[in-house]
């Protein structure tokens, strides 16, 4: 059995491996004046700080699981999608990674649910509260973009006359996640696994 200690240090080992990530990306940007990646970097060191934070703020523990899932998601989503260009270079990559997002967060979802005890309620209600719950994240995400494109000049929408299409595509993208996200957590031996402690 795999104990709180070892958990501990895997978590400690995978911060760590990204840390080395976005300092190797900084460093590119410190040799190649051209490559706009500094706040790709900046995010990069930040993110892994968001389970400590969750955890002091709220006073709860987040499961093992589900942060390793989270470190996963920065890892190909921000590190690979945004730092490697893998979304300007591999085709359909930013939709498979908005369709992620709504599982992601259906599970995220789910846990708040749990957390606040309401499993008492029908089961229509926590279905629906896990989905819209998702699609508000994902639309707060097109928020940020949108923002971080117009306030700070960055490309992050991809091409502007292609904007509204790729906004459009990418909520569409991760409505399909969170219904998907939605059964799979409606599934109570898939739900129980991820949210053990």
């Amino acid at each position: 059995m795999i104990t709180r200690k070892r958990l501990s240090l895997s978590l400690k080992i995978i911060r760590a491996l990204l840390w080395i990530f976005a300092s190797v990306v900084l460093l590119r940007c410190a040799i190649e004046p051209g490559y706009e990646k500094i706040g790709a970097c900046i995010a990069a060191f930040l993110l892994p700080f968001v389970p400590d934070l969750v955890e002091t703020i709220f006073k709860i523990k987040i499961p093992f699981r589900i942060e390793i899932l989270y470190y996963l998601f920065i890892a190909i989503a921000h590190c690979l999608g945004i730092c490697l260009d893998l979304y300007r270079y591999v085709p359909y990559y930013d939709k498979v990674i908005h369709c992620l997002s709504g599982v992601a967060t259906a599970l995220i979802g789910h846990y708040i649910v749990e957390y606040f005890s309401v499993q008492r309620s029908p089961r229509l209600f926590r279905a629906l509260f896990i989905i819209f719950f998702s699609m508000a994240i994902a639309t707060a995400w097109e928020f940020f973009e949108f923002a971080m494109d117009k306030i700070l000049g960055f490309s992050m929408q991809q091409l502007v006359s292609q904007g509204l299409d790729d906004t459009m595509y990418d909520l569409i993208s991760a409505t399909i996640g969170c219904i998907f996200g939605g059964w799979l957590m409606s599934r109570k031996g898939v739900s129980q696994y991820l949210i053990e402690k």
